[in-house]
């Protein structure tokens, strides 16, 4: 199913409730995502260059382990690489296939809302995320330019920590249970993704 027919199977408020529920936002944020999913809805699917299937799975935060996210992203035919969708037109979005069993397991309300957060991180406009993201993108490429050409020196990022007064206080006995923690939480999380996409 495409993301833009999906779109005509949920009821706003089904969305809202998950997206109030597992995010923050500001006042006005209910108006803001109707808005969002009212444009999609006028707009046209277009395919995207590369079949793209879009996923929803739910994974725990590496950084917190009792936590979990909500991983939003794309995978292609014979690719078993997952791209991130938030700076892809929403045109694109639209046309984008659903991973079926990401509807079944959360529900057509909950992929629906997890996407429309993926999808409005540059902007709750079409056209605003896509100037946003051309913004962006000219931003990257001037970085990469001067990276090649020499003109700029990379900061070790121990070293830019410090800069900035968050430096790295842990024991080595508490930075080797993170990791341990962060093991266990990326293990579960492939599981979660071998049982959605048969492959991690």
């Amino acid at each position: 199913m495409l993301f833009k027919e999906l779109l005509n199977t949920v009821d706003y408020e089904d969305v809202w409730k998950i997206l109030d529920s597992e995010y923050c936002h500001e006042e006005g944020a209910y108006e803001i995502y109707k808005h969002v999913i009212e444009e999609l809805k006028s707009l046209l699917a277009k395919p995207s260059e590369q079949p793209t299937t879009l996923v929803v799975a739910k994974i725990k935060n590496i950084l917190e382990p009792n936590g979990v996210i909500f991983d939003v992203f794309g995978v292609f035919e014979d690719d078993k690489e997952r791209y991130s969708l938030s700076m892809e037109p929403w045109e694109e979005w639209n046309g984008f296939n659903v991973l079926d069993k990401s509807i079944q397991i959360y529900g057509a309300p909950a992929v629906v809302a997890h996407a429309i957060y993926e999808l409005t991180f540059y902007g709750y406009s079409a056209e605003g995320a896509a100037k946003r993201v051309a913004k962006e993108k000219q931003i990257l490429k001037r970085r990469l330019d001067e990276i090649e050409r020499g003109e700029t020196e990379l900061i070790p990022y121990e070293e830019v920590r410090a800069d900035l007064g968050i430096a790295d206080n842990r024991t080595p006995e508490e930075k080797e249970q993170q990791k341990k923690q962060m093991e266990k939480a990326h293990a579960e999380n492939q599981e979660v993704y071998k049982m959605l996409l048969g492959w991690v």
